[in-house]
């Protein structure tokens, strides 16, 4: 809307369930493991191994699809067929030429006295040996090979980017010019400002030889024409796509090319041919490896129906609206594919992988608001904001439709002055009233923001008036809330009715219990479809098959088939339980019926909670109750004679008060541990009991469904006195004689995670850092430590003191300090291994002088844990594979697609519920425990059977698994900042903030978070 400097307005304006794990246990923000369970490509990545179902009977699929409209994902058709993924006439051996060099790159390692690696200005550690352990079978992988022509000239650029508007703008009220403007950063606008760069005479004459990745770098297979000083600027008049021709006063952009030298794709072929005792100083990888993923990119991003959403993603954004695949709430599933070149001994490979996420449907924002359907009115502007929008409601002098693209900042809504303590009204220094947004009345509507309108001879108008005298448009909903679609300083008032959501626009939120579910339902796949459809459908995203001139300009190739890899199946270990009592797992799961906890502890002072006016029969007591003698845990019942009760009256705050008042009256009786009975799955109500309970009351709780305690049986009594063990500082099942050197009792085994906010989460709200530890030889214990850090910063800043924490606990348990401490990483990109050793590392052993003192330090072997990788393999033998086509539990892989000179494995411990199975990567970054590749690989494997929540093996080894629970229940304490609703650019305050780190003293020695 042209009317701009409004006036102002005129008028009034969960329980501890199920994740499929096998551990009964809820926990609203677990994650789960097998591809499509992974709602964080939805927001922060996902686990998938079965955790996303909830316990109550949802998580398994069983057969159906979830009905027809699950079928069809655009183009991409739903093609299940056979288990195994075998296309005739391939070939399923691996390349002997590669296995014959990585047996003499390791064969050279071993000889040498400095076993490490160099890249660029750090150390990793060489691999010691490949594994030889278990049977070996074959596998594909969903890794495509490279060829690179290496005597092709690619030449690199970078660039920096300058904006100003052709006529400097100036101040209306001043007079002085305006501040000079900034770029955009990666987003549509720059985007468009390369295309138009790129008509430039100097690109286009290179024709499909010029990729870029928007930001700062430019990829050619020609060498620019640039001045004398190796510079060269080109400027550019900026014009939206939809534009036919630049605004009155367009901004220009300058581009500043400098030379960066020849892409060293010569060099990476030499390395990667080489051995550690070849002489080289070869630094160039990153550099190459980056220019080549440029190049990749190139054809997906040319590609209008071609959305990118994150780093090497790309969604083809159905057109035709009857296919969309709804996930209710205003949003719908797309398919797209994932791409990133990798390195491995001798060859370039390509990663593709299968990816789904939530995107918003393009349609109408008024029915957008509709089908979003859920909420108050700051849950909608969350779910708007920053959503991009065109108009066609102004017209070209022809009559034709001028299409503007517009962003969403929020609704229009009642503005109040600002007063100080003492009521009197608070200025700024140009002397205008400081207003701020009511936030307990509604948004306002089209027939209540009125403005004074200089085009209409100053009158006031409302924005309905406006529009219909202005564009001669009658408005259909008048009463609808108002799209602000300028600034907060300087808004524009849009009536909803008349906008359209642009495609491609990826949601960035957290998804709701249902969205979540119907998620699954449409992106699980098995492996055989999985590996069907990146064969023969990556490439009409992607485009790499064939003979496509963008790869062919750059020299550059790549192979139609998925190549074949050597991988191992490690066997199970033995689990033991109480009186000695051993089971063997059969397909990486087992049942403890009959059985008691290896050491299980009597509960004292323990009572059930009612929450919301749930009923609780008393034969369900007695069973519970039962359930906990059979395992050994020797309560005859609560200590409270009734259960405590606490109603749920609605309000978020309402509810809250109850919830406190409940927990200050068991506190004040003594109870340690409480069984809190949920009548629903809110996740809100979780939250404040684990908050109440952990960091102010220090009472234990396990959150179960009403339902579910009613409905299921022994089983899932069973997973519920899985938890009660664990707080109360027993072991539910051992591991002895099958942890290698760690059984012997002078190891102490870590973990370190750290979670971040997810997006549209309150600005500045921190990232939660966790450490776990091992308290003794058994490793059943797991207690943790947990802190709030600045946001988003990946490497933990408090470690020294949260390490110092755990060897204290250590101390006090073994009366010594541990003579090793070998560590599991979580969640570090590669990128990030060298801040690792340069910051973590120190405070590591800062930790320890301070502790150890003059007495000898302990040694450290850090492993890092990826989860958040692309890697799937796919058995070629029906022989090799579960009855769901994945490979079979415990297959490892070190061969083929692993680092070339590094210390890294893959791992699939568990066995996927769903869809297809996502291993683990683990990648030794530090080893001053010397560790043997297949000592360290079956360590890893067994210690996945000692996840104490659950009767089965684990996909991620437990000590990086518990650092991320811990992490997760850190969000619990801020759920209302990290997933709570505020009105868009509300700041997270560290000074008024619930908690920013630690729990009740009565807890800080326990596993409280499981």
């Amino acid at each position: 809307m042209a009317g701009r400097g409004p006036r102002g307005p005129r008028g009034a304006g969960r329980g501890d369930q199920s994740r499929g794990r096998g551990d009964g246990g809820l926990n609203p923000y677990g994650r789960g493991r097998g591809d499509g369970a992974n709602p964080q490509d939805f927001g922060r990545g996902g686990r998938g191994d079965g955790r996303g179902g909830r316990g109550d009977g949802r998580g398994g699929r069983g057969d159906g699809r979830g009905g027809a409209s699950f079928r069809r994902l655009g183009d991409d058709e739903h093609t299940p067929g056979s288990k195994i993924f075998s296309p005739p006439g391939e070939n399923i051996t691996p390349e002997a030429e590669v296995e014959t060099k990585e047996n003499q790159i390791v064969k050279e390692n071993q000889g040498l006295s400095l076993s490490t690696l160099s890249l660029a200005d750090f150390q990793l550690p060489l691999r010691p040996e490949y594994g030889v352990a278990g049977t070996v079978i074959h596998l594909r992988t969903n890794y495509f090979k490279m060829t690179i022509n290496a005597g092709k000239k690619l030449f690199k650029y970078t660039l920096t980017l300058t904006a100003k508007h052709k006529e400097p703008k100036k101040d209306k009220k001043t007079g002085k010019v305006k501040a000079p403007l900034v770029p955009p950063e990666r987003s549509r606008k720059r985007r468009q400002a390369f295309a138009l760069l790129f008509q430039h005479q100097d690109f286009r004459s290179i024709g499909h030889g010029v990729a870029t990745d928007y930001g700062s770098i430019v990829i050619t297979s020609k060498e620019l024409p640039l001045d004398r000083d190796g510079t060269k600027e080109y400027v550019i008049v900026y014009q939206e796509l939809e534009d036919r021709e630049p605004a009155s006063n367009p901004i220009l952009y300058t581009f500043k090319f400098s030379y960066g030298g020849l892409v060293p794709t010569t060099e990476l072929l030499r390395y990667l041919a080489s051995t550690p005792t070849d002489p080289s100083d070869f630094t160039g990888k990153e550099d190459a490896v980056q220019a080549l993923n440029i190049i990749v990119a190139r054809t997906p991003n040319l590609n209008t129906g071609v959305f990118q959403s994150g780093k090497n993603k790309f969604f083809h954004y159905p057109t035709d609206p009857e296919t969309y695949d709804k996930l209710g709430g205003g949003l719908i599933a797309v398919r797209g594919y994932y791409s990133s070149v990798r390195t491995s001994t001798l060859r370039t490979l390509l990663n593709v992988n299968a990816q789904t996420s939530p995107f918003y449907p393009a349609i109408n924002v008024l029915d957008l608001i509709t089908q979003h359907g859920r909420g108050d009115w700051l849950t909608v502007e969350y779910f708007l904001h920053l959503l991009r929008v065109k108009t066609k409601y102004t017209k070209y002098k022809d009559g034709t439709d001028a299409v503007k693209i517009k962003t969403i900042i929020g609704f229009s809504q009642q503005l109040d002055d600002v007063l100080d303590n003492k009521g009197k009204v608070v200025t700024d220094d140009k002397g205008n009233v400081k207003k701020r947004r009511n936030l307990q009345v509604n948004p306002l509507n089209a027939q209540q923001v009125t403005f004074q309108c200089e085009e209409f001879d100053g009158k006031i108008l409302t924005v309905e008036k406006y529009f219909k005298e202005k564009y001669n448009i009658t408005l259909n909903t008048p009463q609808a809330w108002l799209l602000n679609c300028g600034t907060r300083d300087k808004p524009v008032w849009i009536p909803p009715e008349l906008c359209e959501v642009m495609p491609g626009q990826a949601f960035r939120g957290k998804l709701s219990d249902y969205q979540t579910s119907q998620m699954i339902l449409v992106a699980a796949r098995g492996p055989a479809e999985n590996a069907r459809r990146i064969a023969n459908g990556a490439h009409r995203v992607i485009g790499f098959r064939g003979n496509n001139p963008s790869l062919a300009a750059f020299g550059v190739g790549v192979d139609s088939k998925m190549i074949v890899i050597q991988g191992r199946i490690l066997e199970a270990p033995p689990v033991t339980y109480g009186r000695k009592s051993q089971i063997t797992p059969t397909e990486a799961s087992w049942n403890m019926r009959g059985k008691q906890f290896a050491k299980p502890i009597k509960i004292t002072k323990w009572a059930f909670l009612k929450l919301g006016g749930v009923r609780l029969e008393s034969n369900h007591i007695d069973s519970f109750k039962r359930a906990l003698k059979d395992y050994g845990l020797g309560t005859e019942g609560p200590s409270a004679p009734q259960p405590f009760e606490a109603p749920l009256p609605g309000s978020e705050d309402a509810n809250d008060a109850s919830i406190e008042k409940v927990f200050k009256a068991m506190f004040s009786t003594g109870i340690k541990m409480v069984l809190v009975i949920l009548p629903n799955s809110s996740s809100v109500t979780y939250a404040r009991v684990k908050y109440w309970g952990d960091v102010k009351a220090g009472i234990h709780s396990v959150c179960v469904l009403a339902e579910n305690l009613s409905t299921k049986g022994a089983q899932y009594y069973a997973n519920v006195a899985l938890k009660f063990n664990l707080k109360n500082g027993g072991v539910n099942q051992l591991l002895p004689n099958q942890l290698g050197f760690l059984n012997n009792g002078n190891t102490m085994v870590v973990g370190i995670d750290v979670t971040h906010p997810a997006p549209k989460s309150m600005e500045g709200s921190p990232s939660i850092a966790a450490v776990v530890a091992s308290i003794d030889n058994e490793y059943g214990q797991w207690p943790g430590s947990i802190r709030c850090q600045d946001s988003k910063k990946e490497m933990v800043s408090t470690l020294k003191f949260m390490m110092q924490e755990r060897l204290k606990l250590w101390i006090k348990t073994n009366n010594r300090g541990p003579e090793k401490i070998l560590i599991y990483r979580d969640g570090v990109s590669e990128g990030q291994y060298k801040t690792v050793l340069e910051d973590e590392l120190e405070q590591i052993r800062e930790a320890c002088k301070e502790i150890y003192g003059p007495r000898p330090q302990p040694k450290i072997t850090i492993v890092i844990v990826g989860k958040r990788h692309h890697t799937r393999f796919y058995p070629t033998d029906a022989r090799t594979a579960d009855n769901k086509g994945n490979p079979v539990n415990g297959t490892v892989v070190d061969r083929g697609v692993t680092m070339e000179k590094g210390f890294d494995f893959f791992l699939q411990a568990h066995a996927a519920l769903q869809g297809t199975a996502k291993p683990s990567h683990y990648v030794v970054i530090l080893d001053e425990m010397k560790l043997g590749a297949e000592e360290l690989q079956t360590i890893t494997h067994h210690l996945c059977y000692g996840f104490g929540r659950a009767t089965k093996a684990v996909s991620i080894c437990p000590p990086a698994y518990y650092a991320d629970i811990l992490c997760e229940r850190g969000r619990c304490y801020l759920a209302k900042y990290v997933n709570g609703r505020w009105p868009p650019g509300k700041e997270f305050d560290w000074n008024e903030a619930p908690w920013t780190g630690g729990v009740h003293k009565e807890l800080i020695d326990s596993m409280f978070y499981i």
